[in-house]
């Protein structure tokens, strides 16, 4: 059977023309995956939830992943992965719109304990420092209610006001109340607008934390109904809160920058529904405020 133009399952092409054939490879897949080429879909978004680990780099490397933000119309992008060495690589490929998250797992299964391991602030730092000032912030941390006042997270939170970073956090509202306990001034990102996505749920912790912001990757499907209609409660919410959500694909294995154009197209849809200006805070506007001089505007190719 032939291979699909969505199977990124081949070795990267050697040799000099790696950087040539790695385009051309990436608008064969583009074009037979639904994308319209040569159209830039509107509104531009900001995406502040994304992952490129060195799965992804196999099937998709740096130049495939500009073409997919091109043809989606993604401006900029906030992005973590394992090992961070693959985030480094999409940076320098394409440093005015990759804001790098510092990943702070060094195995798969680390997510569920890393906030145990006493040795995780020490080597956190490491990487800050030998990296310069390239990271902006740092997770996606997955910590949940019971582990709210580790030692190893509320570390992290003071290595973070230190350096002025920001915490990327995918967990309970109990885990924000302690880290702005620890530290009021943190900028934190919210991942997935947390882990009650509801209105009444999250419009509380949003009061409470001035510097919390939410992100709405892989919560698309709940804003509408089954005819696609924004549902009254989301609207709402989205209008009281237009300063502090911010949009995202999250793309947590690889399937999911194969689909990247639909998962955006599902995000404009809702995002349309709004009235214009709470869409474009949330499409970009939030974003380019919080990342400053990192979301200078990039013309879309």
């Amino acid at each position: 059977m032939s291979a699909s133009p969505c199977d990124h399952n081949q070795p990267n092409p050697p040799g000099r023309r790696r950087r040539r054939l790695a385009r051309i490879a990436a608008a064969v897949w583009l074009a037979g995956c639904g994308h319209a080429l040569g159209a830039t879909p509107a509104p531009p978004l900001f995406d502040a939830h994304l992952h490129y680990t060195g799965v992804d780099a196999a099937a998709l490397p740096p130049e495939a992943i500009i073409a997919i933000f091109d043809a989606s119309g993604i401006t900029h992008a906030v992005v973590s992965g394992m090992p961070t060495s693959a985030v480094e690589r999409l940076h320098a490929a394409a440093p005015e719109r990759i804001i790098p998250f510092l990943n702070v797992y060094n195995a798969p299964g680390a997510k569920r304990d890393w906030m145990h391991d006493e040795r995780l602030p020490a080597r956190v730092a490491g990487l800050l420092d030998a990296a310069g000032d390239l990271y902006r912030g740092i997770g996606e941390l997955h910590i949940f209610a019971e582990d709210a006042r580790s030692p190893v997270l509320m570390a992290l939170a003071d290595m973070a006001a230190e350096r002025g970073l920001m915490l990327q956090i995918h967990g309970d509202a109990e885990v924000l109340d302690a880290v702005f306990e620890r530290q009021p001034g943190l900028t934190v990102l919210w991942a997935h607008l947390g882990t009650q996505p509801r209105p009444d749920a999250i419009a509380p912790v949003l009061a409470r934390h001035p510097r919390l912001y939410a992100d709405t990757s892989v919560r698309d499907g709940r804003f509408v109904d089954a005819q696609g209609r924004l549902k009254p409660a989301w609207r709402a919410f989205f209008t009281a809160h237009a300063g502090r959500v911010l949009v995202g694909v999250d793309t947590f294995w690889t399937r999911r920058w194969q689909r990247f154009d639909q998962v955006a197209a599902d995000i404009r849809g809702w995002l349309a529904q709004l009235p214009p200006e709470v869409a474009g805070q949330l499409a970009y506007g939030n974003a380019e405020r919080l990342f400053g001089g990192a979301a200078r505007p990039v013309s879309v190719r």
